[in-house]
This record gives structure tokens, C-alpha cells and sequence, in this order.
């Protein structure tokens, strides 16, 4: 569930980001899988943490979902709550502690640069939101509430549903999941077809 290596936590994180990036082009305007922020022209940042990277670019972006005109810039993290860093401290501080580092990294860019909201969205494996992701998706509820005249209970459960989904998936593709990172590749020079399904007893 910790292990980077075959890609499957990325994995992981891009389909909550494009089941986010989903929902919210049916409620607004401009929005954007991996924008790439504004590059830094002499700007103070106040962390050391911050990401001052010209190439830094944050997971999703919206036009005017928190205030009208104004660009809201969200970034997720999927953390595993059993993982060893996490085992001596509450659940509810462990997803503070991940929000605060997103917030340490883009918060104070995109708010005096890219002139922008910033909102994390931080996530257990088991589906638990933090606080910010659940005032970021009780947020987009009313929102397509609003605009698709649907009950708000069907839009929450719905929505709660689809994301528990997504996160189930890509747990048990990081449990069940090969973890090689290279691609196998078969051997088809001088296979013998005939016998292989002969040998298979493939039906044809």
C-alpha cells in the first residue's frame, strides 16, 4: 500500500483526480487535469517546503467553484494510515499533518502568484476525507445540486459512492497488483500455435 514501485500508488491517485476533475466540468468552467503554475519572477515564499519549481503543477484547477471568476487550485494525496509514520499518532492529526505539507507547498504560491484558491485533498486508502477534502466535496454537492436540480442526499451518497469505489479499486491494485515496473513481454519467435492450443485445450 506504501510501495511506489510498479506505479500503483500514482495509479491510485489519478483516478480520485479524474473522478474529481469528472464531477466538477459539470458545474464549471476551465477545468484542468495537471496545470502547470505560474513560474516564480522574484516572489518570496514563506516555507522552505514550498515547490519553486517552474515545472510545479498541482492535480486539478476550476474556474469559479469557491468565488466567481476565481481560479481554485486542489491538490490530493491518498496516505495509507497504517504505514509506520502514522502508527503513534490519531487518525485526525495524521490527515492535519498531510494537509498542512500541501498547504506548505503550494498554498502561498498559488495564493500570491497564480492569485488562486488552494484546497488539499487527503484521503486514506480506506476512503476516510480529511477535513478540507470533506468542505471540498460538500461544497461541490450543493454545487451540482444547484445546477442539475437533483436532490442534495442523491448527489452526496452518489458521490461518496463513486469515490469509495475508486479507492477500493486501486487498493486492491496495489495489494493484488504485479509489482514489476517493466512491462513482460512473450516470446512469439517460432511458437507453434497449433500445439500450444492443442495443449491449452482452447476451444476453437
Amino acid at each position: 500500500m506504501t510501495c511506489k514501485k510498479g506505479g500503483f500508488v500514482c495509479i491510485r491517485h489519478d483516478e480520485v483526480r479524474d473522478l474529481t476533475a469528472s464531477m466538477l466540468r459539470e458545474v464549471c468552467r476551465d477545468v484542468t487535469t495537471e496545470p502547470t503554475l505560474l513560474p516564480l519572477n522574484g516572489e518570496h515564499v514563506q516555507y522552505r517546503t514550498a515547490n519553486t519549481t517552474n515545472e510545479a503543477r498541482v492535480d486539478v484547477s476550476a474556474r469559479g467553484f469557491w468565488t466567481r471568476g476565481q481560479r481554485a487550485f486542489m491538490d490530493i494525496r491518498i496516505f495509507d494510515p497504517m504505514a509506520a509514520c502514522y502508527q503513534k499518532i490519531p487518525l485526525e492529526a495524521a490527515h492535519q499533518k498531510n494537509e498542512r505539507e500541501k498547504i506548505r507547498s503550494y498554498g502561498d504560491r498559488i495564493r500570491n502568484v497564480d492569485h488562486g484558491t488552494f484546497t488539499p485533498l487527503v484521503f486514506t486508502t480506506s476512503g476516510e476525507m480529511g477535513p478540507k477534502a470533506k468542505c471540498f466535496y460538500s461544497r461541490l454537492a450543493d454545487v451540482m445540486d444547484e445546477k442539475k436540480h437533483q436532490t442534495r442526499s442523491h448527489v452526496v451518497a452518489w458521490m461518496r459512492c463513486r469515490l469509495s469505489f475508486s479507492l477500493l479499486r486501486s487498493a486492491l491494485l496495489c495489494l493484488r497488483g504485479t509489482r514489476y515496473s517493466a512491462p513482460t513481454t512473450i516470446d512469439l519467435d517460432g511458437l507453434n500455435y497449433q500445439a500450444t492450443v492443442v495443449e491449452s485445450g482452447i476451444l476453437v
